[in-house]
């Protein structure tokens, strides 16, 4: 339907709506949650529209299932309408984690407003975030009386987990929206329409008080005089909206409606104009069922329509014009950069020739790692022909990384023999493009035999042969070691030969670093580091972390930074060094103001979930080591070995000892051959020790045993003490072991026995002193009633602390009771004396 340019949109709101709404004024922050065709938006819209206090601001940001990074800069640019320095902190900040949240509440604390102003995120279910809840709780806390920020969602259980123990948020869910059988009568007489009880009954009944239905119904009614109650929704708007557009719009919506947004640009290509004609221009902006988001550039279709469109589209059209939408598509999404949405349609009518033609970049698919996902280009490579393959070299070079990187070794190596009959067979390219494909074909291919150094190295000297330049696949934006947060991890392969790859590092580096512009500088330290540390000599472990760090900061290596921060954070806990340890713990969040790529981000999660292991708590553990398939989705494949490590510890300390069993025999496998080359170490001695772990666990002592005396076999050959120390259990575990053994390791180095168990004692002496700090470094309230006591500190009464949080004075009273009980105080003349 159009809209009328020459009257004003009228609608009706219940009252028991309106007494909702007109709570926003009184709380910093309100969440409006319903499913879709709820009238959510329109409400709220019309309700400021009507209730604005003179010279108040409004501001709007629609979701649009963009990457968190774009919604997180969307975001701050609206707050930058009220303070631009605090919309730079945030800015600073990147992309929202649990470790920037107390950042981002301090910075909001310093919004300042001096006229009413509400911030609306409309939309909010489409955002793609780990801490959705957390980010409105944060929100919630700016701490303004005069800004309100409104959050727009569908999704009803986790909003509703938030607001139970928050009393700044203020929610208004899909019970609000509904209709009664009084509010419909009063709805249709507003167009002239009056309904008898009995059809408002069935109205009521067929509809169930969706604004939607009813507002179809209504439709209906005025364009065929009668209503269709027993129709379903499809039905309504086929007859209320659909038939209503001539054949241009219907051929344009329907082609557009497979895209969840679009552009301007796209919706030209779509057409095969070079602009968009006047009379669409005119259809998009006079439909009631088209939004128009400025902060996007993009239009959307209503849910309603859309879901009706679609249908339409997959079970009403030819598969010749399904496929001839799904090739302008492609285009439409070329158009805008947007290749690998591009590749997903033109994969549909299998135009390998249209995907492998784009110009793809490891940059480019590192950015679309969440959405174009790394199964796709397996798929894609699979079923493309093979001469359509051998067209483009360089694709299959860029794509050769993505399956190698994904774990689809099979999809690799098909890549590497292609090209291999590329390079030799030479036919349709010139001398320089083959050498320059042998070039980064001997590099891909020597990646492949990660983590054989010796062989690695054959790759890089034949590459520097053939080309002497950099490399054009490798950068420094790109992962170091797959995004790893150990070096020696990674590249520790074989037991006793730990010395060995040490030196072969060293002797390459110079080489690798100049081919790959300083990619990975700072590894032989990083790794000679860890290497001290894990024998217990923590003085050389911190002077050549100090080197690594220098090294690696030269050239802006993020991944090897974090790797050498976790190496001084572990450093600090053996020790019992708090402020070293509170020290690193907030340098390792730091980064993720600094650098916003994914990569780096799951880095900083892994390195501060290792941490939780290391001191045996979960505070600091990322959801997604929780379940392995999370595990496999987040990390890279040559990392998965090493991330799934704390899913078994996790496993073990829950006492779920079947799950753990299970997955450890599948582990120790992957960990001893996971590719056919890639072979690690550490994953087995820790595999191993947690088998001893959980066997003592079961009362199974003698197996136990000789799950230990396997794990001090591997590791005694290269002095690998701190995965048995970080075990509280090994300094009464260990001693249980036979004489016979005792006498056999003892052979594997002077004293080394001895060594493990003093290092044994000195991690958990300074486990125990971390962890004493970290408890009195938390204050014993909740945030809610550390906030309430920092103002009745300030001398603020309960009632004016009731009237600046929007809360009862009951609930300031109660929460200063729960306060004085923690704080083993009895008034507030003690509260003004008290640290917390």
């Amino acid at each position: 339907m159009r809209k009328k340019s020459d009257k004003q949109q009228k609608y009706y709101f219940s009252d028991r709506l309106k007494r909702r709404l007109a709570q926003i004024s009184h709380h910093p922050l309100t969440v409006v949650a319903a499913p879709s065709g709820f009238g959510k938006t329109t409400a709220v819209r019309e309700y400021l529209k009507e209730n604005l206090p003179d010279g108040a601001c409004e501001y709007w940001y629609t979701c649009l299932g963009e990457s968190a990074s774009i919604f997180w800069r969307g975001i701050c640019d609206v707050i930058s309408n009220l303070n631009k320095k605090v919309a730079d902190d945030l800015k600073n900040l990147k992309i929202p984690t649990k470790d920037t949240l107390f950042y981002m509440i301090s910075y909001l604390k310093n919004i300042c407003c001096h006229r009413e102003t509400y911030i609306v995120i409309d939309n909010y279910q489409l955002v793609d975030l780990d801490i959705f809840r957390e980010l409105v709780t944060a929100f919630s806390m700016h701490g303004n009386s005069v800004l309100h920020m409104i959050f727009i969602t569908q999704r009803m259980d986790d909003i509703q987990q938030i607001s139970i123990c928050n009393d700044n948020i203020y929610v208004i869910d899909s019970s609000a929206f509904l209709f009664d059988r009084e509010g419909i009568k009063k709805l249709f007489r507003m167009k002239s329409i009056r309904l008898t009880d009995d059809e408002a009954e069935r109205m009521f009944i067929g509809t169930e008080g969706w604004i939607a239905a009813i507002r179809l119904q209504m439709i209906s009614f005025i364009e065929t005089g009668s209503f269709t109650l027993a129709a379903d929704i499809d039905y309504l708007v086929e007859h209320a909206i659909w038939n209503h557009f001539d054949l241009e719009e219907k051929e344009f919506l329907l082609s557009i409606s497979v895209l969840d947004g679009f552009t301007i640009r796209q919706a030209t290509v779509m057409m095969n104009k070079n602009i968009l004609p006047s009379k669409i221009r005119k259809f998009l902006k006079n439909n009631d069922f088209i939004r128009y988001m400025p902060d996007k550039l993009i239009y959307s279709i209503h849910s309603i329509l859309r879901h009706y469109l679609r249908s339409c589209f997959y079970n009403q059209t030819s598969k010749d014009y399904q496929n001839q939408v799904y090739r302008k598509l492609g285009e439409a999404c070329a158009a805008d950069l947007k290749y690998c949405l591009a590749a997903e349609f033109y994969y549909k009518i299998e135009d390998f020739d249209a995907i492998l033609s784009m110009p793809f970049t490891r940059e480019h698919l590192e950015e679309q790692k969440e959405k174009f996902y790394s199964g796709f280009c397996a798929m894609l490579i699979k079923e493309c022909p093979n001469e359509i393959l051998c067209k483009y070299p360089f694709t299959m070079i860029v794509f050769g990384y993505m399956t190698l990187m994904n774990g689809y070794y099979d999809e690799y190596e098909k890549l590497c023999r292609l090209l291999c009959y590329v390079i030799q067979n030479g036919e349709g390219y010139s001398q320089k493009q083959l050498m320059k494909a042998e070039a980064e074909y001997t590099l891909l291919e020597s990646l492949g035999k990660f983590n054989d150094i010796t062989k690695m190295k054959e790759g890089q000297n034949k590459y520097r042969k053939l080309s002497g330049t950099s490399v054009d696949m490798i950068k420094v934006s790109i992962p170091w070691l797959f995004g790893s947060v150990s070096v020696l991890n990674m590249l520790w392969r074989e037991e006793g030969k730990l010395k060995d790859v040490l030196q072969q590092i060293q002797e390459g580096k110079f080489l690798y670093h100049r081919l790959a512009r300083g990619h990975g500088a700072g590894t032989y330290y990083t790794m000679q580091a860890e290497m001290m540390l894990m024998r217990g000599d923590d003085n050389e472990a911190e002077i050549l972390s100090y080197k690594a760090l220098h090294e690696a900061r030269s050239y802006k290596q993020t991944d090897i930074c974090l790797c050498i921060e976790l190496i001084l954070a572990r450093i600090a806990i053996l020790r019992g060094d708090v402020e070293a340890y509170f020290n690193s713990i907030k340098r390792i969040k730091d980064y993720s103001g600094k650098d916003s790529r994914l990569y780096i981000i799951r880095m900083i999660e892994h390195c501060m979930s290792i941490i939780s292991f290391v001191l045996d708590d979960e505070e600091y553990v990322s959801p997604w080591f929780y379940d392995m398939e999370n595990i496999k989705k987040t990390v890279y494949a040559p990392v998965v070995p090493h991330a799934q490590l704390l899913h078994l510890w996790l496993l073990l300390r829950k006492k779920r000892y079947n799950e753990f069993y299970a997955i450890c025999e599948y582990a120790l496998n992957m960990s001893g051959n996971s590719t056919g080359n890639i072979k690690y170490v550490m994953p087995q001695v820790y595999q191993l020790i947690f088998l001893s772990m959980a066997k003592r666990n079961n009362g199974r002592y003698l197996e136990a045993q000789e799950y230990l005396k396997e794990a001090l076999t591997i590791a005694l050959q290269d002095q690998i003490y701190l995965p048995f120390a970080q075990q509280g259990c090994m300094t009464d575990f260990l001693p249980e072991l036979s004489v016979c053994f005792y006498d056999c390791i003892k052979t594997q180095g002077k004293n080394s026995f001895t060594g493990l168990m003093e290092l044994c004692k000195r991690q958990k002496r300074g486990v125990s002193i971390i962890r004493r700090a970290i408890v009195q470094y938390k204050s014993p309230l909740t945030p809610r009633e550390r906030e309430i006591a920092l103002l009745a500190k300030e001398r603020l009464s309960s009632k004016e602390i009731a009237a600046k949080l929007y809360i009862s004075e009951m609930t300031v009273r109660a929460t200063l009771r729960s306060v004085y009980s923690k704080l083993d105080i009895h008034s507030r003349a003690e509260l003004y004396l008290k640290e917390f």
